[in-house]
């Protein structure tokens, strides 16, 4: 984990985001930053302050460390010593943290039980529409008259 003699760091990238890390790493190029922290500031208008939140940089990632090229970096300061303490309790929480997704059912594991056999598309269309017959009183379908054609406009030959 994260020793309290690290060198902590936040940066300004030219996207306009804040982090908060620990400087891994420099050279003329790029800088590695382990368990960057994305600080964000909204405003609370209930108690007329600002309310600031963190969260990882890359939250779909499992990385701890990201090399950064300093194109993409407006400046880098030593972190003030009194949000040490708090950068530390944030990358720790988040550390214990587990993602677990709702474990979905599968097809197979679905019993139906008043189904012993599994019907066609055909099948199922048709046993549906007997239990809606039943169920509003329906009898046989009544045959059904072709439509006549009423006004009938002979067309022209004509190719577009």
């Amino acid at each position: 984990m994260i020793n309290p003699d690290e060198f902590f760091v936040v940066c300004k990238f030219t996207s306009g985001e804040q982090v908060m890390a620990v400087l891994r790493n420099e050279d003329m190029e790029f800088i590695e930053l382990e368990y960057p922290m994305v600080i964000r500031t909204h405003p609370n208008f209930e108690s007329q302050r600002e309310q600031i939140t963190a969260h990882p940089f890359c939250v779909f990632s499992d990385e701890k460390s990201f090399v950064i090229d300093k194109r993409n970096i407006l400046f880098v300061k030593k972190l003030h010593h009194v949000f040490v303490p708090h950068y530390m309790r944030i990358v720790e929480e988040h550390e214990q943290t587990v993602f677990t997704a709702k474990e979905q059912p599968r097809a197979e594991d679905l019993q139906w039980e008043d189904e012993e056999v599994m019907l066609t598309n055909s099948e199922n269309a048709k046993k549906a529409i007997a239990q809606l017959k039943a169920i509003f009183g329906v009898d046989e379908p009544e045959e059904r008259e072709e439509p006549r054609i009423v006004n009938f406009v002979k067309g022209n030959d004509t190719i577009n």
